[in-house]
């Protein structure tokens, strides 16, 4: 482990793989080695202009700049498009309250590094006009509107006023920084539009490619007809022909000399000065000889990058992380295509502890630096094993990481998936380097095959939970069959007797349509919580035994009388509640209940025979409900289970069903064992009990809610119905 605090530089930037991030930070990794000093750079993949919710999660990698271990800070400005984006890293970096420089952009506050861009132009314009002689030139500069577009003109105009030439206003030519506006410029040139001039001075190498790919395709030789200069130097040369002759932006001077400030304000101690002064890249674009040097140094860039992308496509890296199965399995794959990184030497997987869960890092504060995290190392310069390694998120990694006593340079990239944060990936380099466009195919596929493997998961838990449980069911929380027998038979020691309940709820229900079958679960959730209701103290337990068939059976001082009591109370519960009571009515409940003795009584045979007595009278319920005319009647019924309070009233209600008075008595009762009459003081004294064991209304508020104007009456019928008192069925 580290013996002594080394001091770490957080870089925050974006596009890290485009040429201009990547010499800045070049400088800034050269300087900061050169100084002894960690760097961790933290960026992000996409770096959308407008707002993109199923990437912005992206940007939480910024997050990590609060981490105590980062001493200082570098933002490279320019590599943010979007506005919010930068504010909200603005905003981080003042609540950092650590020295911090910004490169190539002003931000109120802040000490900001650039280049001369008007110094550049000007030494420019001295090579135009005085190795060259060419007095008639054009600049095609960028957007009117930007202040770094007026400043290369300006530049520019000079140097050349230096050189005792002027630069009309004529010759000036607004654009874009795209190549579109060098194609427009050089068909103005080619169709007339414009006289051609000696040589064209672009903002950008990009306006300049522009007009030389246009001038090639037209016949227009190039530097023979027109010479062509290009600015920032972005590389790419070889793709347009001739090759560009270009100014280098220094912008890997911009990044040494942040560097350099940013140490002298950490430690006190005075920077080096470093120049940024840029310089020519000669090429064939005009009268230069082109370096054939550095242009070997662009091949090999090139050859490389070639390389490395056929090496991808070629290989079957998304194919084997879309067949793992776990994240071993998962880390083997990642370490077996880990070569199709250039240059990296190590490679970490950063995850939340609970990556793979449903909810998962989604409830986490973006900013908790304390969220738990797992480092898988995937390579490292040393050998190590494959155990994760548990830090917390602020500590940006585990202090070594595992395999790598030293580690100078760490970028750090997110891993995410469809709004989702996972974790992010640390790469390793052991010199000034970086990952360039064919590292974000490669984390696109690991992202995706997190994201796969994350959803096995998910999926196997779901089956796991509901067909392999062992103990309980997932949808209700009860026991299952095996965990309601095991636990009753376990508890029969205590002596004294068991008593049991089989509920079978609803019946005749059909849920076998998936637009039904949400409804059927919602139902069997709304009888588990009765059952839950009911078991109370130690030895109850509550169980759901098949499709529509529970349990509820204790051990304890249980009577036949007991029995009966929670029986009446479950059904009275299963028959109001909310989401049971719209699809049971009493004709679709089953509540049978039995006692023993708990020594020597065979629980399982217990339900067993309860159960064979349910099917007995499901056979004579199925054989009432074929009856002519037992839907009416039962759909009248329901409604005056559901709506007791109502003014009920048999004469009324057989003119609806257009019978006479008498035949209608007859056929009721016949349907359903009970005259209507005494049906409809059962369906009240059932709301009675139903309000008696869910509120803490008065007995005169129940009384009126059930239909009882006068509240004696109540409690003389609640008393000839159930054999007791309100009250005592309320505490009982």
């Amino acid at each position: 482990m580290r013996m002594e605090k080394r001091l770490t530089i957080g870089i925050i930037t974006a596009r890290v793989a485009e040429p201009e991030q990547r010499q800045l930070l070049n400088g800034i990794l050269r300087r900061a080695r050169l100084h002894d000093v960690d760097t961790v750079i933290f960026s992000n993949m996409y770096n959308f202009e407008k707002y993109f919710a199923k990437t912005e999660v992206e940007n939480r990698i910024y997050n990590l700049v609060l981490s105590e271990r980062i001493d200082g800070l570098i933002l490279t400005a320019e590599s943010f498009y979007n506005k919010t984006l930068q504010d909200y890293i603005y905003e981080r970096m003042v609540r950092k309250q650590v020295p911090t420089i910004v490169t190539a952009a002003s931000l109120p506050g802040m000490c900001c590094i650039n280049t001369d861009v008007a110094e550049d132009f000007e030494e420019l314009a001295h090579h135009l006009a005085e190795v060259h002689g060419f007095t008639d030139i054009d600049v095609l500069t960028g957007h009117e509107h930007l202040e770094t577009s007026h400043e290369r003109v300006e530049g520019f105009r000079r140097g050349l006023e230096a050189c005792g030439q002027t630069l009309p206003e004529d010759h000036v030519i607004y654009g874009n920084f795209w190549m579109n506006t060098g194609e427009a410029l050089a068909m103005d040139y080619i169709e007339g539009r414009r006289r051609m001039p000696q040589a064209v001075v672009c903002a950008n190498d990009y306006m300049a490619y522009g007009i030389i790919d246009v001038l090639l395709a037209h016949g227009v030789a190039v530097p023979d007809t027109v010479s062509v200069f290009g600015y920032e130097y972005i590389g790419k040369r070889y793709y347009h022909s001739p090759i560009l002759t270009t100014f280098q932006r220094n912008r890997s001077a911009m990044g040494e000399k942040a560097v350099e400030t940013l140490l002298a304000q950490i430690t006190g101690k005075p920077g080096e000065d470093i120049s940024t002064k840029g310089f020519l890249i000669p090429g064939d674009s005009c009268p230069c000889h082109l370096d054939k040097k550095i242009l070997s140094e662009e091949l090999l860039a090139i050859r490389q990058e070639q390389n490395y992308n056929r090496m991808n496509q070629d290989a079957n890296f998304e194919q084997q992380l879309t067949v793992c199965r776990s994240i071993e399995d998962y880390i083997r794959v990642l370490q077996e295509f880990v070569y199709l990184i250039r240059n990296c030497k190590g490679l970490y997987l950063c995850l939340y502890e609970d990556w793979c869960s449903s909810g998962g890092c989604l409830l986490q504060d973006e900013d908790d630096g304390k969220a738990p995290m797992l480092c898988y190392r995937i390579m490292s310069p040393e050998p190590y094993g494959t155990q994760p390694h548990l830090y917390q998120r602020g500590q940006l990694y585990p202090d070594p990481l595992p395999g790598s006593p030293q580690h100078n340079i760490l970028y750090f990239t997110p891993i995410f998936f469809a709004g989702r944060e996972l974790g992010y990936f640390i790469l390793e380099y052991d010199e000034p380097d970086g990952y360039d466009l064919v590292y974000h195919s490669w984390l696109k596929i690991a992202a995706n095959g997190l994201e796969a493997l994350r959803m096995k998961n998910d999926i196997h838990m779901l089956l796991e939970c509901r067909n392999l449980s062992e103990y309980h069911d997932t949808s209700t929380g009860l026991y299952t069959e095996t965990g309601f027998f095991d636990e009753l038979a376990a508890a029969q020691h205590a002596g004294g007797s068991v008593a049991m309940l089989l509920l079978r709820a609803p019946l005749f229900s059909d849920n076998t349509s998936i637009d039904k079958r949400h409804v059927s679960v919602r139902v069997e959730m709304q009888i588990a919580e009765c059952l839950k209701k009911l078991s109370t103290g130690e030895h109850m337990f509550s169980a759901k035994l098949g499709d529509r068939l529970f349990a509820l059976a204790g051990v304890g001082s249980f009577t036949e009388e007991d029995c009966a009591l929670l029986a009446d109370k479950l059904c009275v519960l299963v028959l109001h509640a909310p989401q049971s009571g719209e699809q049971c009515s009493p004709d679709t409940i089953q509540c049978l209940h039995a006692a023993a003795p708990a020594g020597d009584t065979d629980v399982r045979a217990m339900a067993k025979q309860l159960y064979a007595q349910m099917e007995d009278d499901l056979q004579d319920l199925s054989r009432a409900r074929s009856q002519l005319g037992y839907a009416e009647y039962a759909a009248m019924r329901n409604a005056m289970f559901r709506s007791p309070e109502q003014e009920w009233n048999a004469q009324d209600t057989c003119r609806s069903f257009h019978l006479s008075y008498g035949h209608f008595r007859a056929t009721y009762k016949e349907l359903f064992g009970i005259s209507f009459h005494q049906d409809l003081i059962r369906s009240r004294i059932q709301y009675a009990k139903y309000l008696l064991l869910t509120t803490s209304q008065s007995l005169q508020a129940i009384a009126y809610q059930c239909g009882y104007e006068d509240y004696k009456y109540f409690l003389r019928q609640f008393r000839q119905l159930t054999q007791i008192t309100p009250n005592a069925y309320r505490s009982g």
